[in-house]
């Protein structure tokens, strides 16, 4: 299994590498599979290759939930605080799983 890790670009290094911030230190991360980023942006990586631009809200998210894998692996069960946006909400299907929906085509 490969899990993304968020990674927040601090400098640019030439077209194909950048160097970034993140959960495990700072790494060199391929971008050739991504459109051009900046320093600040944040990208979803998998094995130090850039996959996707993601926004800070995002990666926020991802790290949360990294946060609660990293207490499960340590027996800990109290991580309701890593999830934050869905404690108290009632899960919202997709539209395509919505017994109500037509699909246009």
């Amino acid at each position: 299994m490969c899990i993304g890790i968020p990674m927040q670009v601090v400098e640019i290094e030439n077209d194909m590498f950048v160097w970034c911030d993140g959960r495990n230190g700072r790494k060199r991360i391929n971008t050739m599979l991504i459109s051009a980023v900046q320093p600040g942006d944040w990208l979803l990586t998998f094995l130090d290759s850039a996959r996707e631009a993601i926004d800070a809200e995002r990666a926020a998210m991802i790290n949360s939930a990294l946060d609660a894998l990293e207490r499960v692996a340590a027996g800990e069960n109290n991580f309701d605080d890593c999830f934050a946006d869905l404690i108290g909400r009632e899960p919202q299907l997709p539209d395509f799983l919505r017994p109500d929906f037509v699909q246009k085509g």
